[in-house]
C-alpha cells in the first residue's frame, strides 16, 4: 500500500496519520512531485521559510525500499529560507528504507516546539523526547548519543550547530560518515535552518514492516532488468572506484571547474585534487539501500579515518577557493558535515569573502588557498561569530551587506549558491541554472557533457532551450520516483516496476507528462511567492566579465556570456515550456496537464489568480 502519511504537529505534541489517493501518485508519482502537490496545499504564500507554518516534509519513493537499484534515496521538501522558494533537498543513504519499514511514505512536520525536541519513531509509535542535553553537539556525537538512548540500529536525521544557530546553508544530515552504510546529507537550500526554527533537533526512526507489492512478478521484471542494465555500463565501474569525484580531472582539464570565485575556469598544478590522488587516501566503499554500484567513497587523511567526499565538495571547498591539496578539502567537507553546513553553499560562500578580501572589502578573512583559515571561517559560519555573523546566510544576504559592488561576484540565482560548473563554458548550464527551480542546481538538467561529446555545440544557445526543457521534466519524474542521478536505466523497466508496487498502469508518456505537471506546479508556486523572468538569471560576472580558456582545447582563449543572446533563449525556453513572455505557464497549459484548479477557487492562490488577471486579461479563469 502506499500513500500513508504522519502529520506530526510539534506545538502541541500531536500526531495523525492520513491517506493520499493512489490517483495523486499517478499525476505526481512520489517524492519531490509528491512533495510539490503537499507544499502547495499546505503553505499559505508570503509564509517565512522560518515560520513555524512552513512545513518540512520527508518523503520516500514509490519504490523506496523494493532494492529496485538506487530505490534508497529520499526527499525533503518545504520552503527555503535561503532562497524563498519551493526547495526540495535530496539525499542518499538507509533513512528512508527505515522510513518505509515503519510504515510511512511521507512524514509532515509542522508547528514549533515549545523546548528542544526529537522525536522517536518506533514503527507506528512516536514519542516527542527531551534534547536539551544533545542541543550544541555535532552530528556525529548527535547520532550516536540519540541511538545509545533509541536503538542501535536506528536511522538519525538530525542538524549540527549551524542548524541550531538557523544559518540559512545549513544541512539535514543523515547518520554519520563512520558508519558502516553510506550516510546522506539533505545539503542544499538551507533546510537545517527550517528543523533549528521548529526547535527540532534529530528524527529517530525505526521500522520492522515490510513493502506490499500489488504485483510481485511484474516489479521483479523491472528490477532485475535495470540492474542488468547496470551490470553491463561500464561507466558504472568508474563510478564504483571514484565516486563522482572522477570529474575533477575532466572539468578542470575543459575549464569548467570554478577557481578563485567563479574568476577562472581551470586551477594550475591542480592534479592533487583528481581523482587518482584521492584514491591514494580511499579508506573504503559505501552503499546506499538497494544500491548495485556502491559509489560513495569513505577515504582518510592525516587527522581523520572516516571521509565522505564527492565532486561538488572537492570543486567548491577546493579549487574555487585556491585549495589545492586533497587532504585540506577532504577536512573541510568533513568539517561541514559534522557541522551541519552544506558544502556546496559553504564553498561559495568562503570563496566570495576570499575574493571580497582581495578587493580590499573585508579583512578578518582567510585568502585564497588558505585551507587552515577556511576551516575557521566554516567554524565562524555555524556558530555566526566573528565574518560568520556577516557570510552564514550565504552569498546573496552578504553581498546585500557589504555592497560597494560585491553583487556582480556574489554566485548564486535566487539565492542559492552555484554549483561546480562554470556557466561560461557551459552555455547549456547557464540555461538550466537560471531556470532551476529552486536556484543555481545542476541536478535539474546537466547539459555539460552533452557540450563537451559534441552533442550539443559550444559556446552557443542554440538548440539548448528544448534540450534542458526535455532534462529538467525528466528528472522531475525521476527525483519523484527518487533514483539516483547515477542511474543508468531503461523507462520502460522502471515504468514496470512502477506499476508492479502500485498497481497503477504507468506509461512512458505517463512519466514525461508527470515531470511536465511537476515542474509547471513548482512554477505556479515561485511565482505565488513573486518570482517573475528577472530572477531567471545568472550573476552579472557571467556576462561582463571574460573567463580564460585552458589554452589548446577551444578556438577561443576566453569567453563570456552575452545578455542578448541569453534573454533570446530565455524567451524560446519559456515559449516552448508553453508558458508566456513573461514566464507564467499559460491557462491552456495548466489545462493540458491538470492544473488548472490550482488557479481557481483555492484561497491560497489570490495572488495566482490576481496575476493571471492582470498578465493573461484573455484568460477566462471560472472563478
Amino acid at each position: 500500500m502506499i500513500g500513508r502519511f504522519l502529520e506530526v504537529n510539534l506545538t502541541n505534541e500531536t500526531a495523525r496519520e492520513f491517506f493520499i489517493d493512489k490517483s495523486i501518485y499517478k499525476k505526481f508519482i512520489g517524492g519531490k512531485g509528491i512533495g510539490a502537490y503537499l507544499l502547495f496545499k499546505y503553505l499559505n504564500p508570503g509564509t517565512s521559510g522560518l515560520s513555524p507554518d512552513n512545513p518540512l516534509i520527508f518523503l520516500t519513493g514509490p519504490l523506496t525500499g523494493s532494492g529496485f537499484p538506487t530505490s534508497g534515496r529520499m526527499v525533503v521538501v518545504s520552503k527555503s529560507p535561503l532562497t524563498n522558494t519551493y526547495a526540495d533537498s535530496h539525499a542518499g543513504g538507509h533513512f528512508s528504507f527505515e522510513m518505509k519499514r515503519a510504515g510511512f511514505d511521507g512524514i509532515i512536520i509542522t508547528g514549533k516546539a515549545q523546548d528542544h525536541k526529537y522525536l522517536w519513531i518506533n514503527d507506528g509509535k512516536i514519542e516527542f523526547r527531551d534534547v536539551s542535553h544533545i542541543w550544541g553537539d555535532n552530528v556525529s556525537e548527535t547520532v550516536k548519543k540519540l541511538r545509545d538512548e533509541t536503538e542501535k540500529n536506528a536511522r538519525v536525521a538530525c542538524i549540527g550547530p549551524a542548524g541550531e544557530n538557523q544559518s540559512l546553508i545549513s544541512s539535514i544530515m543523515l547518520d554519520k560518515d563512520s558508519d558502516k552504510t553510506r550516510a546522506g546529507i539533505a545539503g542544499r537550500t538551507g533546510l537545517g535552518a527550517v528543523m533549528g526554527a521548529k526547535n527540532l533537533k534529530a528524527l529517530v526512526i525505526k521500522g520492522s514492516g515490510k513493502l506490499d507489492f500489488e504485483n510481485i512478478e511484474l516489479f521483479n521484471a523491472g528490477k532485475n532488468n535495470t540492474r542488468k542494465v547496470v551490470e553491463m555500463t561500464e561507466f558504472m565501474k568508474v563510478r564504483n572506484k571514484y565516486g563522482s569525484a572522477n570529474l575533477v580531472g575532466p572539468m578542470n582539464k575543459g575549464g569548467f571547474l570554478p577557481t578563485n570565485n567563479f574568476q577562472k575556469s581551470f586551477i594550475e598544478n591542480g592534479e592533487d585534487l583528481y581523482c587518482e590522488s584521492m584514491n591514494n587516501h580511499k579508506k573504503r566503499n559505501a552503499t546506499c539501500f538497494g544500491c548495485p554500484i556502491n559509489c560513495g567513497q569513505i577515504i582518510e587523511t592525516k587527522k581523520h579515518e572516516e571521509v565522505k567526499i564527492e565532486y561538488e565538495s572537492i570543486a567548491l571547498l577546493g579549487s574555487n577557493n585556491g585549495v589545492k591539496n586533497f587532504s585540506d578539502v577532504a577536512e573541510a567537507c568533513l568539517l561541514c558535515n559534522e557541522l551541519g553546513l552544506d558544502s556546496m553553499s559553504a564553498g561559495v560562500t568562503a570563496g566570495f569573502a576570499m575574493e571580497c578580501k582581495e578587493k580590499g572589502l573585508l579583512n578578518n578573512v582567510p585568502e585564497f588557498g588558505d585551507s587552515k583559515g577556511q576551516l575557521e571561517l566554516l567554524k565562524d559560519m555555524a556558530f555566526r561569530r566573528n565574518a560568520g555573523k556577516l557570510l552564514s546566510d550565504g552569498v546573496k544576504r552578504a553581498a546585500e551587506k557589504i555592497g560597494n559592488g560585491s553583487e556582480k561576484f556574489a554566485i548564486h540565482v535566487k539565492g542559492l549558491e552555484m554549483a561546480g560548473y562554470e556557466p561560461r563554458t557551459s552555455w547549456g548550464m547557464a540555461l538550466a541554472y537560471a531556470t532551476s527551480d529552486r536556484g543555481a542546481c545542476h541536478q535539474r538538467c546537466w547539459t555539460v557533457n552533452a557540450e563537451r561529446s559534441g552533442v550539443l555545440e559550444m559556446f552557443s544557445f542554440d538548440d539548448k532551450a528544448n534540450f534542458v526543457i526535455e532534462g529538467q521534466n525528466e528528472r522531475a519524474a525521476a527525483f519523484s520516483a527518487l533514483v539516483c542521478d547515477f542511474l543508468p536505466f531503461n523507462l520502460k523497466d522502471l515504468c514496470t516496476a512502477f506499476e508492479g508496487v502500485t498497481g497503477l498502469s504507468f506509461t512512458e508518456s505517463d512519466y514525461y507528462e508527470a515531470g511536465d505537471r511537476i515542474w509547471n506546479l513548482i512554477r505556479l508556486f515561485n511565482m505565488r511567492e513573486g518570482f517573475e523572468r528577472k530572477d531567471d538569471t545568472l550573476p552579472d560576472r557571467m556576462f561582463e566579465e571574460k573567463v580564460k580558456l585552458p589554452s589548446g582545447i577551444y578556438t577561443k582563449n576566453e569567453v563570456s556570456l552575452n545578455r542578448t543572446d541569453f534573454q533570446t533563449a530565455l524567451s524560446k525556453y519559456y515559449k516552448l515550456r508553453g508558458w508566456s513572455e513573461e514566464g507564467y505557464p499559460t491557462y491552456e497549459k495548466l489545462e493540458e496537464l491538470g492544473l488548472s484548479d490550482y488557479v481557481r477557487g483555492d484561497e491560497a492562490c489570490t495572488y495566482l489568480k490576481n496575476l493571471y488577471q492582470k498578465n493573461i486579461p484573455s484568460v477566462s479563469l471560472n472563478i
